[in-house]
């Protein structure tokens, strides 16, 4: 079987009014196969734009609190200002591989060109084609405010796992939807007024680009349909007052 390997750079910022920009900048190595990847997807007054490059891609300069990544094709330079301590886990392990989840930034403050506002960053590294995996479905997403975060994996399947952060601590989520979190009593995150910034399988949306993608790669890669949207959530607690900010967050649906 060809060794696979996936380290893939996400960063986004959104400002106050909910402009949003997101980066992807990342390398897959399958075989003797290396495919170089960024897109820079981007929504202004709701309008939602999309650029793309095959070129090499410039991994980000990364200090303890500092990250800047810049790309002259997708004529996007940022940087992010950590405010809050990262989190990291290993979310799957198994004999042919592994998948580490690094969320450098769950809390930034981020200045992407004239746009500022804030922020998320991580990276993740695998070692396990995604279209082996023993799962049916995936949740990801991340909440930003001025005092608090949260970010959230959910694998659903022949394996499934949750891995919920609140401001760095990990939470047992009972609930996760595609618009709603909930902790039990403790905590609830409902998210609304969302905007859909991508729907759609992989082989027509994020993958488009890629020549031949169809015939690089298995159709449980490329039929893989993701849904990504952008909305306004409130966060409520347990003993604390409400907390409202912006929400990035995806569902990933493998085929059947």
């Amino acid at each position: 079987m060809a060794s696979f390997k996936l380290s893939k750079w996400y960063l986004d910022c959104v400002t106050d009014t909910g402009d949003t920009l997101i980066v992807y900048s990342g390398t897959a190595r399958w075989g003797k196969l290396c495919l170089h990847y960024s897109s820079a997807l981007e929504t202004a007054d709701e309008q939602i734009a999309e650029r793309y490059s095959l070129r090499p891609p410039l991994n980000p300069a990364v200090t303890d609190s500092i990250i800047s990544w810049q790309s002259k094709a997708l004529k996007v330079s940022g940087r992010w200002e950590k405010l809050s301590p990262g989190v990291n886990e290993t979310i799957y392990r198994e004999s042919g591989g592994v998948i580490e989840w690094d969320c450098r930034m769950p809390l930034a403050r981020a200045t992407i060109g004239d746009r500022q506002g804030l922020g998320y960053v991580e990276n993740l590294t695998m070692t396990i084609p995604p279209w082996e995996l023993p799962i049916q479905t995936l949740r990801w997403g991340r909440f930003t405010s001025p005092t608090d975060w949260l970010t959230w994996i959910d694998w659903e399947g022949d394996y499934s796992r949750r891995i919920v952060y609140l401001n760095g601590e990990l939470l047992q989520c009972s609930r996760i939807e595609d618009d709603e979190l909930e902790a039990n009593d403790q905590m609830c995150l409902s998210m609304r007024r969302s905007l859909v910034l991508r729907d759609g399988s992989l082989g027509m949306t994020a993958l488009s680009v890629v020549p031949g993608i169809r015939k690089m790669f298995p159709k449980q890669l490329v039929e893989m349909v993701e849904c990504k949207w952008r909305s306004w959530a409130r966060l409520e607690r347990k003993d604390k007052p409400p907390v409202e900010g912006w929400a990035i967050h995806e569902r990933v649906s493998w085929p059947r």
